[in-house]
């Protein structure tokens, strides 16, 4: 993940947000504060925010577990060719 300052991200936004959309990369983006660095944004594309959605509701409802068992557990004979 790259990491950049507000006024970095400021100076080349348009650059930024292409390679955000177009390359899936996740910037970080640092906003000063009484605290130090540590405070600030991640910036994901919009594709990689859907998938981590979906994943979660998955999740949430059991259908990850429910399949990523029947994958680990599957063999030649559990699926008929059509």
């Amino acid at each position: 993940m790259d990491v950049i300052t507000m006024t970095n991200f400021k100076k080349d936004m348009f650059n930024i947000l292409d390679r955000v959309t177009t390359e899936n990369k996740t910037i970080e983006i640092t906003i000063k504060s009484k605290q130090g660095f540590n405070d600030g944004v991640v910036m994901i594309s919009k594709r990689e925010y859907q998938k981590m959605q979906e994943e979660l509701y998955l999740e949430r409802t059991g259908t990850l577990g429910y399949v990523l068992n029947a994958m680990e557990h599957s063999t030649d004979t559990d699926f008929e060719e059509v």
